[in-house]
């Protein structure tokens, strides 16, 4: 590795240890430094996550872009009552949907925008709420299976947590630093340039986890807002959500009788 290479690893070194550079700009350097190296794997790895991983297979998105998240829902019950943030199983899904929709995000989008995504989060105290594929279909499927003709859900999604989305981004940061340290240590002090195999090797080791490492993974919490970035809501409980509006329809007998029923089962489709 010439001079110049050896200044551009010691540029991407100090970018990567300092919080305050955002990581496109270290990305970038990243790039440059796999053309000079004549290593496809860093340039591909560098520029999958500064323009996205949009087709790209999911086994060869790495796994610090998968992110666990919460499958809720908000949906008028009847009666006047409602819930939102109500915590559901992947088991409560119809049977099409249950090996498709997980409890687990990937995030595909470039780091420009998870720098903005984790940021805003952040700052807000918020979770991000993602719309579940074929989101209509799922909430008319789980409206018909409550067998309450008055139920309709108007929203399901994935609630993710601002923890979860920082702990993404600081991956993406550790993973330069990690490729450094890796090329520093096959870098002899005689200047000898590193191969191909050598640079790619780093990258199939730190990238593609070809030796054990430590994921983020956030607490889960199933709170959620109001737009695509909201405040927490309060867990509901883990059963069916629809049990919920039964348990109002069941003991309704009269206009104060269901303003009484209300009133106690209330604290319940807060939780």
């Amino acid at each position: 590795m010439n001079r110049r290479d050896r200044s551009l690893l010691t540029e991407i070194e100090r970018d990567a240890l300092d919080e305050n550079k955002p990581l496109r700009s270290v990305l970038r350097k990243c790039v440059v430094l796999g053309g000079h190296s004549s290593s496809a794997e860093l340039r591909t790895w560098a520029t999958r996550e500064l323009r996205g991983y949009d087709g790209v297979p999911t086994e060869d998105v790495p796994g610090y872009r998968k992110v666990p998240a919460t499958i809720q829902v908000d949906a008028q019950l009847g009666f006047g009552s409602s819930v939102r943030g109500q915590r559901i199983s992947p088991q409560e899904l119809p049977d099409f949907a249950r090996d498709v929709v997980t409890e687990e995000v990937i995030f595909r989008n470039g780091i420009s925008e998870m720098e903005a995504m984790a940021a805003r989060s952040a700052a807000d105290h918020a979770h991000v709420r993602l719309s579940l594929p074929g989101g209509i279909d799922l909430a008319r499927a789980l409206d018909a299976a409550s067998g309450r003709p008055y139920q309709h859900i108007s929203e399901i999604y994935w609630s993710v947590s601002s923890a979860a989305l920082q702990g993404l981004v600081d991956q993406v940061r550790t993973t330069i630093a990690e490729l450094v340290g890796e090329l520093r240590a096959a870098m002899p002090d005689d200047s000898q340039t590193p191969t191909p195999e050598q640079m790619d090797h780093a990258i199939r080791v730190v990238v593609h986890g070809d030796r054990a490492r430590v994921n983020v993974t956030a607490a889960q919490s199933s709170g959620s807002g109001n737009s695509s970035a909201g405040r927490p809501e309060s867990e509901g409980e883990e059963g069916p959500f629809w049990t919920l509006g039964r348990k109002i329809g069941g003991v309704v007998v009269g206009l104060a009788t269901l303003i009484g029923t209300v009133a106690a089962v209330w604290p319940l489709l807060s939780k």
